[in-house]
């Protein structure tokens, strides 16, 4: 039985990295999107995410879509209002990006935790040709560690069962982050393909028996919430940026002698690791 890494010891090494180096991986990431070009149509509508909490930037796909002639988005939450459950909503949509920079762009933290820029001009996900997804991990066959909100998973997983061609699921990450092997819920939503620092991958497709569609990737994760009690899981949502904290838990989990501790241990962490982190094959695999 495969057991999935915790989210925690991929964060750490995320902030380990300086700015510097976090914009140089982005920059390497960056030179294979011209292979990802190849599969799009002139035109085309990219989804694209705020980086944050270490990681890989994502201005370079904001530049790369300008430079290309592609239309820019990101991802806004709670655009829908709630469910036939009382909850908050959790499809995604998405609003056009219209300035240079993401650092200059008008935006105001959503109760979730992430920023958010706000417009009329709405798309849903299946009007999109590609999706930059945020991930924590993923393996080799293509299969995300999300967040932990079920945002994304919510937002496609109607298209992926139906076969839908588009949006492409592309993840963007650092090497690090690419493991053998993760455990998958019949909800979950794979990749398309993946791009990181080393090169460009496709993944083959796979396909979502909808009869093991019991619960919801949503309905799991607000169960999950409920049983949280320590600092430590509370930290490790608060890092997702798609979890909802009050403004209590927020003060609690965000104080600099709490990170200081952190940063500490990620050396010990790093040291212990070893070898188990393996070099990701690079190429398009196909």
């Amino acid at each position: 039985m495969t057991t999935n890494p915790p989210r925690r010891q991929f964060t750490l090494l995320r902030r380990q990295l300086t700015d510097g180096e976090r914009r140089q991986y982005a920059r390497m990431a960056s030179l294979y999107l011209v292979k990802l070009q190849q599969r799009l149509p002139p035109r085309a509508r990219i989804g694209l995410y705020y980086d944050g909490f270490g990681e890989l930037p994502t201005q370079p796909l904001l530049d790369w879509c300008q430079r290309s002639g592609y239309r820019a988005y990101l991802p806004v939450v709670g655009s829908l209002g709630r469910d036939n459950k009382g909850d908050d909503d959790k499809r995604l949509r998405f609003v056009p990006v219209y300035h240079s920079k993401l650092v200059n762009l008008p935006t105001r933290i959503h109760q979730l935790g992430m920023k958010q820029n706000h417009s009329r001009a709405l798309l849903w996900a299946s009007e999109l040709d590609v999706i930059i997804c945020p991930l924590v991990a993923v393996d080799k066959h293509g299969n995300r560690m999300g967040m932990g909100g079920g945002f994304y998973d919510t937002t496609l997983g109607r298209s992926y069962r139906f076969g839908a061609s588009r949006p492409l699921k592309i993840g963007w990450c650092y090497d690090f982050q690419v493991v053998d092997k993760l455990e998958c819920q019949p909800w979950d939503v794979p990749l398309d393909g993946l791009i990181t620092p080393s090169g460009l991958m496709w993944f083959k497709p796979t396909h979502i028996d909808e009869s093991e569609l019991e619960t919801s990737s949503a309905d799991t994760v607000d169960s999950y919430l409920q049983t949280l009690g320590n600092d430590d899981a509370r930290e490790m949502l608060y890092y997702s940026q798609e979890q909802n904290f009050s403004s209590d838990e927020l003060s609690s989990v965000i104080n600099e002698a709490r990170l200081n501790e952190l940063l500490a241990q990620s050396d010990e962490f790093l040291n212990s690791l070893g070898n188990e982190i393996g070099d990701f094959d690079e190429g398009d695999n196909r």
